[in-house]
């Protein structure tokens, strides 16, 4: 059954996307897989890291990466633009292989339509590739992954668990390979920098958003029960959502004064009464 290139609109429709979904499924807990497989389907974005201090690296560090001809780069300004990664995981689905199958990695490629292809390594010149089923299935599928990430964050793109890309510069701009086990990327002669492909999640989890509202919740809240008048504030930490905290002044009541007697005459007061003669 062949995967050609993919919409996004028809993805529960589609066969080979929807025999990964399947496969998936099968190889998880059932307490569990549900959480897992939409973890695996958040789509993200691929930025570059790379923290070699050269005058290189300050070219592709925090470069977005994309998708030309039918390679995968890193976008700098002096590099040919691309289509911008934005991809998730799921099963690659291959009955030839051994079952569960791989977890795969596919991205768009095409906004209008809007399309998607396999994102794969090319096991002769280990370069990082995309395209359909057919284009693909000879090649390095999987199993994709990502790392924990920094205090909990989305994490790098790994392969069998290992992270490998590199940026080799080419006359076409930054291309990524990936290192087989022994380090070699099929190419010599080139400059090249050790990167790590970082994700950024294009949309919260519901965890994430049900934080998010309690938290505006709480940043609303305000005490109602003081009296304006006579009052002074202290807007200590107001910008944490803390409740104003109301503070009445101490104020010595002055005595009254007597009311004196007043004459008025038409639109004129006079304050005190004129003297008699």
């Amino acid at each position: 059954m062949v995967l050609g290139l993919l919409t996004l609109a028809a993805i529960p429709t589609t066969i080979g996307v929807a025999e990964g979904v399947n496969s998936q499924k099968g190889e998880n807990d059932p307490e569990t897989s549900s959480k897992t497989e939409a973890e695996r389907m958040r789509k993200f974005n691929l930025e570059c890291y790379c923290e070699t201090k050269s005058r290189m690296a300050k070219e592709i560090d925090g470069g977005k990466v994309v998708l030309s001809g039918d390679k995968v780069y890193i976008d700098t300004q002096s590099s040919t633009k691309g289509h911008t990664f934005e991809g998730f995981y799921i099963g690659y689905p291959d009955p030839d292989r051994p079952q569960p199958p791989p977890l795969g990695l596919v991205s768009s490629i095409s906004n209008d339509p809007p399309m998607l292809n396999w994102i794969y390594i090319d096991k002769d010149t280990r370069e990082v590739k995309y395209g359909n089923r057919t284009q693909s299935k000879q090649h390095i599928v999987g199993s994709w992954g990502w790392d924990a990430g920094e205090e909990g964050g989305p994490g790098g793109v790994t392969l069998e668990g290992e992270e490998g890309a590199v940026a080799v510069e080419t006359e076409n701009g930054w291309e990524i390979r990936w290192e087989d086990k022994n380090g070699d990327i099929g190419v010599e002669g080139k400059r090249k920098l050790t990167v790590s492909l970082e994700r950024k999640m294009l949309e919260p989890t519901e965890e994430e958003k049900q934080e998010q509202k309690t938290k505006a919740a709480g940043a609303i809240k305000t005490d109602s029960n003081f009296t304006l008048t006579n009052t002074t504030f202290q807007s200590n930490k107001k910008t944490t959502g803390e409740p104003v905290k109301a503070v009445k002044a101490s104020i010595e009541k002055a005595k009254p004064k007597p009311k004196e007697p007043r004459l008025e005459f038409s639109s004129t007061t006079i304050e005190k009464p004129m003297e008699g003669k």
